[in-house]
């Protein structure tokens, strides 16, 4: 009897965990980033983090072109992210991610970089192409729900609509047409 009553409490919290979580591709390993990377090179297991040291890298480096398409990549992904972790207050981890990989970037580099990207925002067609065909993130966002007060199941949101949260992030947030 304890067993059975045991196993009703316990299935379904495991079920909720693995819920979430079978959506995304945790067996790949998880490479340090420390080059600017290339638009070919940008992959949807890679997170916010990874993205945006990636583009302080292009922007040292003068590849202001390469950092945009990072940089918006890893903002779009931390707005889908933003969306489907439970704790709401999460959107601040990205403005520290950006404080902390652009902060110390010498002020000439971010104003061209900031222009570079202007630029970038008043034509998205190209951008827009390539993260449609990029598509949703296929990783945990760790990066979030470690920091979260939220402690219930996976941090994320139970059952939550990916392809939605895709569809909103690219028309709503990026403006895709």
């Amino acid at each position: 009897m304890q067993r059975s009553f045991l196993w009703a409490l316990l299935v379904p919290s495991l079920l909720l965990c693995a819920s979430n979580r079978s959506l995304f591709e945790e067996s790949q390993p998880t490479v340090e980033i420390n080059t600017c990377m290339e638009r070919t090179e940008i992959q949807n297991s890679q997170t916010p983090v990874d993205l945006f040291k990636s583009s302080a890298i292009c922007i040292e480096e003068k590849k202001y072109a390469q950092a945009a398409d990072l940089y918006l990549v890893a903002t779009a992904y931390g707005y889908f992210d933003t969306a489907r972790v439970i704790d709401k207050s999460m959107n601040q981890v990205l403005d520290a991610l950006k404080t902390e990989h652009f902060g110390p970037i010498d002020a000439s580099k971010r104003n061209k970089f900031a222009e570079v990207l202007r630029a970038r925002l008043d034509n998205m067609k190209s951008s827009c192409a390539f993260l449609t065909k990029l598509g949703k993130p296929t990783y945990y966002p760790k990066y979030m729900v470690e920091e979260s007060v939220v402690t219930r199941g996976d941090g994320l949101i139970l059952n939550y609509d990916a392809k939605a949260f895709w569809d909103d992030t690219l028309s709503n947030y990026l403006r895709c047409p």
